[in-house]
């Protein structure tokens, strides 16, 4: 059996196959439609930016703006990590350290 990697090779050469237009055309449709469904979702049960983002990025493959957009998302998500290590690495004043097995300090 083919690995995943073998198999998306496989179709990523077939779709290079297809005439610009058919791919262009094809991929606004199913990118536009993950985009517009993963807003949706935003209100939605479901993942929403997790599809806003896939949909950006099937739109990336054809589009110069979805590529920057999408440029700008990681950078905004890089962003939110790097915050969230900053704050998480704080300390409050006073505070004794935890024990190496992690449970907290004796009164």
């Amino acid at each position: 059996m083919a690995s995943w990697s073998e198999r998306w090779d496989r179709t990523r050469a077939q779709i290079q196959l297809l005439p610009r237009p058919v791919r262009v055309v094809a991929v606004a449709v199913v990118g536009g439609t993950v985009l517009l469904t993963g807003v949706a979702m935003l209100v939605l049960p479901g993942p929403g930016i997790l599809a806003i983002l896939a949909g950006l990025a099937l739109l990336a493959t054809e589009f110069a703006w979805a590529r920057r957009w999408l440029d700008r998302a990681r950078a905004a998500g890089q962003a939110g990590v790097d915050k969230g290590r900053e704050v998480w690495g704080r300390r409050r004043p006073g505070a004794e350290p935890a024990a190496e097995d992690g449970t907290p300090p004796a009164p």
